[in-house]
């Protein structure tokens, strides 16, 4: 009997526990919803720890419950526990209905912590599967800008006209960046400051090299220029400014070496190059420095043909025909040369005169016709369908 009744509770100590617990995590489970929207208000309300609370035993009875973890991550992105945010929302796959808020929370949560090579990289995913996400738009413009990433910050706005419904927050993005580009002495102390929480992040190096190379301290420059070559050999920007800072400095053993370690490097890397109107632009100057006149045409007239409104070729490839004793071509260069910098120098004034703020009519068809002289086609359209747009207003704005 007392066999028996030890067998019994031994048998009830083992599964009452089991039953406790079942039980706790059915009706967790079957109140999910109503956690889950609780947590939902009290984050909204900028009560994390509150929101954390809520979900908390959800969270421990679900681990992998997707809503549960990227509220958890949210909460822990407002508490500034950016480690934490990115543990739990790099975990949300790209499957999942929630991948939108959780891959733009864990870019940020890098940018935070200074990762913005992380950060550049969910931002391009990101942008892969949701392309009219304005926000992160915004996000990677900014890396880029800080970065002096001029050309790929071009092509990521030019890009996004196709997609993000602010076609105008674009456009004023585009013009100001043409026209108020990033200065050395004011990035330097963001860079610096990202550098020393996240030491030699490539882009990173490569833009302070830019800056010290522009502040005049060369041997800081040629530092973090070798730092981020380094780190990625095949890195086309990095080349580009390695190149233009040597010849810049009249370093001819310098880019010779550069060019001779290019035939090493993989086809296809060599094969990006040759289409870059930069990379052209760059070898035209280096032959004219070498006294060959003819060669430095050839490159620029190719730079020129891939980039047809860029002031500076056509100015270079009118003083190379000149120097052959092509005076009629030369002319005709100088020509259009001075026809572009007239409506560069007029987008210029609109942008510094503010009036881009709040543009009518009068000034998009002014600024699309400009942008139509410099052959930015996407732009001048995108601006064209801005004054299509105010005409169907009523009344008409005028300036």
């Amino acid at each position: 009997m007392k066999k028996r009744l030890f067998i019994t509770l031994a048998v009830l100590l083992i599964l009452l526990p089991a039953c406790l617990y079942f039980f706790v995590g059915w009706n967790v489970r079957s109140n999910a919803q109503v956690a889950l929207s609780r947590a939902q208000r009290f984050l909204a309300e900028g009560k994390p720890d509150a929101a954390l609370k809520e979900i908390s035993w959800l969270r421990w009875f679900e681990p992998e419950q997707r809503r549960a973890q990227l509220l958890a991550g949210e909460c822990y992105f407002v508490k500034r526990d950016y480690p934490a945010a990115i543990n739990l929302l790099s975990q949300i796959q790209e499957t999942s209905p929630d991948y939108r808020r959780a891959s733009f929370a864990l870019a940020r949560s890098y940018e935070n912590i200074a990762n913005l090579t992380e950060a550049e990289r969910v931002l391009k995913a990101h942008l892969a599967a949701f392309p009219d996400s304005q926000e992160a738009v915004t996000q990677l413009q900014w890396i880029y800008f800080n970065q002096f990433r001029l050309r790929e910050l071009e092509a990521l706005l030019e890009r996004s006209l196709d997609t993000c419904p602010n076609q105008f927050l674009l456009l004023y993005h585009l013009l100001n960046t043409e026209h108020k580009n990033p200065i050395a002495q004011e990035s330097i102390k963001l860079l610096n400051r990202i550098n020393e929480k996240e030491p030699g992040q490539p882009s990173i190096m490569r833009a302070l090299g830019y800056c010290h190379w522009k502040l005049g301290e060369i041997d800081k420059a040629k530092a973090d220029l070798d730092a981020a070559r380094q780190a990625e050999p095949q890195n086309r920007e990095t080349l580009l400014v390695l190149f233009e800072f040597y010849l810049e400095l009249g370093e001819q053993a310098a880019v010779q070496q550069l060019l001779t370690d290019l035939k090493n490097q993989p086809e296809d890397f060599q094969e990006q190059l040759r289409h870059d109107d930069r990379w052209l632009w760059l070898l035209s100057q280096w032959e004219q420095q070498q006294g060959n006149t003819s060669a430095a045409l050839e490159f620029i007239q190719e730079a020129s043909r891939l980039q047809p409104g860029e002031i500076r070729y056509l100015q270079q490839e009118a003083m190379l025909l000149q120097a052959l004793g092509k005076k009629a071509e030369a002319a005709e260069k100088f020509q259009r040369a001075k026809q572009l910098a007239a409506s560069h120098r007029e987008l210029y004034k609109i942008v510094s005169s503010g009036a881009l703020e709040s543009p009518d009519v009068q000034l998009a068809e002014e600024i699309a016709g400009h942008l139509e002289m410099l052959g930015q086609q996407k732009q001048a359209a995108a601006w064209r369908k801005l004054v299509f747009q105010f005409q169907s207003r009523s009344p008409v704005p005028r300036r």
